[in-house]
């Protein structure tokens, strides 16, 4: 069942009344209709499907199949039946910007740098385009510049249909050698023409700023992700927003948050490194103190206790307690909302830390577990009176 495709002739029109041919209904309780005509774009060629209504009832995505554009209605309707078909005139426009200012970019970055797109997707807040090269960062930002001259030329978008013979000769920047008659061009100035079933305005102006969001390595060339339009000011205010939040909080102007937050890393590494010499001069006194609280077991020195210090400090101290190889340590600290302890065995003791660590979780209700060499867990703050008095039984 053939049907007529009015956006291919009439961007414009997105109003038309059809015939019902065929409706079926779905597994998700929608209805797949087909009409003798529609003005609605079927998902295709990288652009995203049209939204809109048939009488009022809502059509989800639309797809094409065997040159048949397959509707997905909220509604049943019956074969023969005349209904009005109108297309979600927004959506409309944003993914004709869209697509539009993929053509342009696309030829900004063949014309400029000699990269190809083997590649276009439109998604519902970004649109990219894989290039079969890697360009530089310079190249990236050269070629959304010389597109968005484009758009502001306000060159025309022309769209013509010719047959295989008359295609071959066209200086096409993208073609497709398996169409041989009935072949859609959509040129736009005198520079870009490539073959195409997608939705297009008239002129460029229309597409509005096109921004290149990113871009990066993509398999052996370069994926380069982009917003035009609606969709660029949408990306604009979200960053901006977000821009001023930031600088807001670190107490700069917009421009200054880059250096504002070099500072503020110099900073946090400093802070780091302060930490680390008082966690090792912590270290070095608590296992001063705690060796004196070392007993026998099983022909092994054991040293259990708590430690009023943080999970890195507590580590190092039962590194140091264990340095000596008949040595079995069990230290418990605060982290956080919770408490951890660390149980470390030295070479030459025979004491299992995995035993130790079932025996505390038997007993202090906590989760973990280790080798025989060491172990850990976490467990609910209890009180260091009773933590010490039951390390003292270990």
């Amino acid at each position: 069942m053939e049907c007529k495709k009015i956006y291919l002739e009439n961007m414009d029109c997105l109003q038309s009344t059809a015939v019902v041919l065929a409706c079926e209904s779905r597994k998700d309780g929608l209805f797949d209709l087909i009409t003798d005509r529609t003005p609605l774009f079927p998902e295709g060629g990288g652009q995203r499907s049209d939204r809109g209504t048939v009488n009022g009832a809502a059509i989800v995505h639309c797809r094409e199949e065997k040159g048949t554009v397959i509707h997905t209605a909220a509604a049943p309707f019956a074969v023969g039946e005349t209904v009005e078909i109108t297309v979600d005139a927004a959506l409309r426009r944003l993914h004709t910007q869209q697509h539009t200012g993929e053509h342009m970019l696309s030829y900004a970055y063949q014309h400029l740098f000699g990269a190809t797109n083997i590649g276009f997707h439109m998604s519902e807040d970004v649109v990219t385009i894989d290039l079969d090269r890697m360009l530089t960062a310079e190249e990236i930002e050269a070629g959304e510049t010389y597109a968005n001259e484009m758009v502001e030329a306000d060159l025309p978008v022309t769209i013509s249909i010719v047959d295989g013979e008359t295609a071959a000769d066209l200086p096409l920047r993208k073609r497709n050698d398996k169409l041989t008659e009935g072949i859609r061009i959509v040129a736009i100035g005198d520079g870009e023409m490539c073959t195409c079933c997608g939705t297009h305005f008239t002129h460029t102006a229309p597409v509005g700023m096109i921004k290149v969001l990113e871009y990066g390595k993509y398999k052996q060339g370069c994926r380069v992700t982009f917003v035009c339009g609606a969709l660029a000011r949408k990306w604009f205010r979200m960053e901006n927003s977000e821009l001023r939040r930031t600088a807001a909080k670190l107490s700069v102007k917009p421009e200054g948050v880059y250096d504002a937050l070099l500072r503020k890393e110099e900073q946090i590494t400093e802070l780091h490194l302060q930490l680390r010499r008082k966690n090792a001069q912590m270290a070095e006194l608590y296992t001063a103190k705690l060796e004196q609280t070392a007993r026998m077991r099983d022909s092994c020195r054991i040293v259990a206790g708590f430690v009023p210090v943080d999970v890195d400090a507590a580590k190092q101290i039962a590194e140091r307690l264990c340095a000596d190889r008949t040595t079995v340590t069990v230290l418990f600290c605060e982290d956080g909302p919770r408490m951890r302890y660390f149980c470390l065995a030295g070479e030459a003791c025979p004491v299992s830390c995995r035993d130790i660590a079932m025996q505390i979780n038997k007993a202090l209700n906590a989760k973990g577990g280790g080798s025989p060499k060491t172990a850990q867990g976490s467990f609910e703050k209890t009180d260091e009176a009773q933590l010490q008095a039951f390390a003292d039984t270990l």
